[in-house]
């Protein structure tokens, strides 16, 4: 039978008031919204101990205070990626001699709970500041400023490694190493990598590169995709466009092709792939190839293609509708790393 929970100390006291007054059992009990055998327990105890207040009860005491508690606490603040077993020998040495379920439930009464980390880039007390920096000095812009912005990045993806966050399967203890039941891995997989751009407005061009990216691959991948991509979307209306800070974007001849052609280049914050919302249509597309199997190179370029094509607008828009939270949430780390 499943507990019931505690009456509280106010209701028992108008138990008592109305008891008092000369109320039945059964009239207390539809009144306050309990059974007569509780106003009767309740009666019947108030007139043994002329309190309403519960008693000591009976079972194993706490075995450790306040202010050991604090002191796992230091212990877990001290290193967030101590185990049970290393908090409780560290523990030990301040005199609390507990097991480990001990520890975890002291961690979890304070709110801690242990989970995998988050995977997110290494950023120093220079990129903080200057991350923090350019979200104060765009957190007046409105969804519609950023709808001017195409954003753009490179991307690899890889045959059958698109389910980054892990495999599940349904087997029995003793099929663990069934083929059908392996999450199969590729010392070298065959990949692909890939440019593409996009804006609140849509898809932008993509292409694959067959080749390392310098800065006179870059600029022929900025005429023959990016230009089209913006006369597309944009018109003849100004756009900002966005890339990061790879040495090849930054190239004097790029600088030269953008200034030529009239397009304004946002400065971008080191380390930042946070704010660029093609991160998250990086994720999209590599799920939806990983879902085509492809298994060779030739199959996972058509798969690109063919899921790239499939993204539609209503997905882009609201990714860019999203940075004016993103800014938020930069600033208020000041800079640090943030859930996107």
């Amino acid at each position: 039978m499943a507990p019931t929970r505690e009456m509280s100390v106010e209701t028992k006291e108008r138990i008592i008031k109305l008891l008092k007054e000369g109320k039945s059992s059964r009239n207390v009990a539809k009144n306050v919204g309990c059974s007569q055998s509780a106003v009767s327990k309740i009666w019947t105890k108030y007139k043994s101990n002329g309190k309403v207040v519960k008693g000591k009860r009976t079972g194993r005491p706490r075995k450790t205070s306040k202010r050991q508690d604090r002191k796992l606490k230091a212990i877990c603040l001290e290193n967030r990626k101590c185990t049970t077993k290393q908090m409780r020998n560290k523990w030990a040495e301040s005199g609390v001699h507990v097991c480990d379920r001990t520890v975890r439930n002291r961690l979890k009464e304070m709110g801690f709970t242990y989970r995998k980390a988050k995977r997110k880039p290494s950023l120093t007390s220079k990129q903080k500041k200057t991350r923090f920096q350019w979200a104060k000095e765009r957190q007046s812009w409105t969804v519609d400023d950023w709808m001017r912005v195409i954003f753009s990045d490179e991307s690899r993806i890889c045959i059958g490694q698109g389910d980054d966050a892990g495999t599940f399967v349904w087997c029995r203890s003793n099929e663990i190493y069934e083929d059908n039941c392996l999450k199969k891995t590729c010392k070298f997989p065959q990949s692909l990598m890939i440019w593409g751009c996009m804006s609140g407005k849509g898809m932008g061009e993509m292409t694959v590169i067959t080749s390392s990216i310098n800065a006179q691959v870059y600029v022929e991948i900025l005429d023959t995709f990016l230009i089209p991509s913006i006369e597309r979307m944009f018109g003849d209306g100004s756009i900002i466009f966005q890339d990061d800070n790879a040495s090849c974007h930054r190239a004097k001849s790029v600088k030269t092709f953008l200034q030529e052609r009239h397009i304004m280049s946002m400065a971008w914050p080191a380390n930042s792939p946070d704010l660029n919302p093609i991160e998250n249509l990086w994720w999209k597309l590599k799920k939806m190839v990983h879902d085509k199997a492809p298994t060779c190179k030739a199959d996972l370029a058509t798969a690109i293609r063919q899921s790239w094509r499939q993204i539609d607008e209503v997905y882009c828009l609201s990714l860019v509708k999203s940075m004016p939270q993103r800014i938020q949430a930069v600033i208020k780390a000041r800079g640090g790393a943030t859930k996107y």
